[in-house]
């Protein structure tokens, strides 16, 4: 009986069988990554944003709506998205606006069981 031998080209196709799941979680991890550090992008200028509007008439309506307009995507669901703006000076996050977002766990609609948020101090122009 005469033994068959691999060719090259069989040997790469079992190297890369064997390479895929690896090459797939990679794939993901980065993916994931990009979508925290997209989350935490928008988070940041929906706090600027919504800071700026605070700084002008200081309305929480207002400051959620401009926030908001500063997300978009799988992202600007409000659901996914807290905008806070303490009035109460015994507050921490006083003479701040607080944006918190969850990101998307690979696809919109599944989220990450984490928050990013980020934070931009209210300057008040003209006030002394």
């Amino acid at each position: 009986m005469r033994r068959r031998t691999r060719s090259p080209a069989d040997a790469g196709m079992i190297e890369f069988t064997g390479m895929l799941p690896a090459i797939l979680l990679a794939f993901i991890v980065v993916w994931e990554a990009f979508l925290i550090g997209m989350s935490m992008t928008y988070a940041g200028h929906a706090a600027n944003e919504g800071a700026r509007t605070a700084a002008v008439n200081g309305d929480d309506q207002a400051i959620k709506r401009e926030a908001l307009r500063r997300v978009s995507g799988a992202w600007a669901d409000e659901r996914n998205v807290e905008v806070l703006h303490p009035n109460g000076r015994n507050h921490p996050d006083y003479g701040y606006v607080r944006v918190t977002i969850r990101p998307p766990l690979l696809f919109p609609g599944v989220l990450l069981p984490m928050e990013v948020s980020a934070r931009s101090r209210v300057v008040y122009e003209g006030a002394e």
